[in-house]
């Protein structure tokens, strides 16, 4: 699980800060989603914490890594891209801002 955190305070970013108890505010598959969301939350100064997750655990991608392996097929031919879940969490007090404001961008 890959945790990056973004927080604004006067347009500069503080990466050691978290928002620890947040509420979720979007979950997508699409990076291009979810970097629209952070540019509107980064633009408005809402701090935001982003999480990434594997859909395929570890023990999975190693079955998958040494089946391609075993059968010497590159990995990539003939499989899916690795898929992730981006999932966006805004402090409580922020939620309904944040939310109106992707809704209307």
């Amino acid at each position: 699980m890959i945790l990056r955190v973004c927080l604004f305070f006067g347009g500069e970013t503080t990466a050691n800060a978290l928002v620890l108890i947040g509420k979720k505010l979007a979950a997508d598959t699409s990076s291009g989603e979810i970097r629209r969301i952070e540019d509107i939350l980064k633009n408005e100064k809402i701090p935001y914490r982003l999480q990434t997750q594997r859909t395929r655990g570890a023990l999975g991608s190693w079955i998958d890594a040494r089946s391609y392996a075993a059968s010497n097929i590159a990995l990539y031919k003939g499989s899916q891209q690795p898929g992730f879940v981006y999932t966006i969490y805004v402090r409580v007090k922020d939620f309904k801002r944040a939310q109106a404001l992707i809704a209307q961008r």
